[in-house]
């Protein structure tokens, strides 16, 4: 009788133990789940900074070359020739695009945002090209304001 309660007592010790060493894994997994969701909350917000930031400079790259645009649309209606509104009109059309351009990438999801943003950087190639296309063709307009 003693050794039987001496074997369930050893049994009874070792399942308590075992219960402990469950109890110290249960805890680190919890632990280890806890830091991992930091981790990914951290991660989330950095990748949510680093949107706004892109996002932010395609704003303000169209932004500038909005600003160009109405300063030299402004210039062009002090000449009042011809040439001069058909260059007035050719601003507003490229203006038109870089304002919807700009909307687009305000309303842009995460998930979108790539597209998005290679779209953005298409147009403001095609409109540097565009803006030294213009300086060319209305060149003449440019040349009295520097005389």
């Amino acid at each position: 009788m003693k050794k039987i309660m001496l074997i369930m007592g050893v049994a009874a010790f070792l399942a308590c133990n075992e219960n402990k060493k469950q109890q110290e894994k249960r805890e680190e997994v919890q632990e280890g789940a806890a830091k991992v969701k930091e981790d990914v909350k951290k991660t989330a917000n950095s990748a949510g900074d680093y949107l706004n930031e892109q996002k932010k400079q395609a704003e303000d790259a169209i932004r500038e070359r909005i600003k160009q645009i109405d300063q030299t649309s402004e210039e062009l209606k002090k000449e009042g020739t011809d040439k001069s509104k058909e260059a007035r009109k050719k601003l507003e059309s490229l203006k038109a695009e870089m304002n919807k351009k700009m909307k687009d990438i305000q309303g842009s999801s995460a998930n979108a945002w790539d597209s998005t943003r290679k779209a953005a950087d298409e147009l403001m190639k095609k409109s540097d090209k565009e803006w030294i296309d213009f300086k060319q063709d209305f060149k003449d307009l440019f040349k009295r304001d520097s005389e």
